[in-house]
């Protein structure tokens, strides 16, 4: 059986909050299916073929280190595209969403250039901005989702392919209730929410798992995960 090959993108750059614990949950989730994996690495100057892959993931880092991996990833913007119009599965969370619209503002003020998947900009604050969400996602509109953001940036211009309509807390701005947050376009997936994300919601999870898997697919048990969402659904909700 052929292996899930997953990397790991500026993973010494990029991993604030134990957001890496996403990886952590598609692993344990290949496991239950019985399905081989392995994780790559790269970052700053590695050549990479992301053809060699069936899912990237970039998670949130500082500023800082951001606006480094922003330079870097911009020589590498032919192969991404060309790579989630081929449907390799990507996951951006934090603000490594911000690689991915036509530019964003950095810490110091420099004007860095994203790769254009999207139209948004985005705009470095250095204000803390933390925020609840429960929102539910477009593949499974009646499941509801909890996520939490903490972050320095927001995103202006966001209108197309939303990822989740949200019903609590915030999306790409300060705007709370807002009404939409993240996007889905294709199989890429890029959202604020931290937790992380896919360790919080198993239906994200399984999500992920099956466009990643296709015919290899096999459902198991996430009960006590899903007890674990609905108590903290209830807890922000009540």
């Amino acid at each position: 059986m052929n292996p899930i090959s997953i990397l790991w993108l500026y993973d010494d750059l990029l991993d604030l909050y134990g957001d890496w614990g996403n990886l952590l949950a598609v692993t344990k989730g290949l496991d239950a299916m019985e399905i081989p994996w392995h994780i790559d690495h790269k970052s700053l100057g590695d050549e990479t073929d992301f053809s060699q892959y069936q899912m990237v993931y970039l998670g949130p880092g500082k500023a800082r280190n951001l606006a480094q991996a922003a330079k870097d990833f911009v020589q590498k913007k032919k192969q991404v595209l060309d790579a989630v119009e081929q449907d390799v599965l990507f996951l951006a969370t934090g603000n490594s969403r911000l690689l991915f619209g036509k530019s964003f503002t950095g810490a110091d003020g420099e004007t860095l250039p994203g790769i254009g998947l999207f139209d948004y900009t985005g705009e470095e604050t250095g204000n803390v901005f933390v925020s609840d969400v429960v929102a539910y996602p477009v593949f499974a509109p009646q499941t509801a989702s909890y996520g939490f953001i903490n972050r320095t940036a927001h995103i202006h211009g966001n209108t197309r392919d939303p990822l989740f309509a949200v019903s609590y807390g915030a999306g790409d701005g300060q705007e709370t209730p807002a009404q939409q947050e993240g996007n889905l376009y294709r199989n890429f997936f890029g959202t604020w929410q931290l937790g992380p994300v896919l360790v919080k919601n198993p239906v994200f999870l399984k999500e992920v798992l099956r466009r990643l898997t296709g015919e290899r697919f096999r459902d198991w048990n996430t009960t006590a995960e899903e007890l674990a969402l609905k108590l903290t659904l209830s807890e922000i909700l009540k």
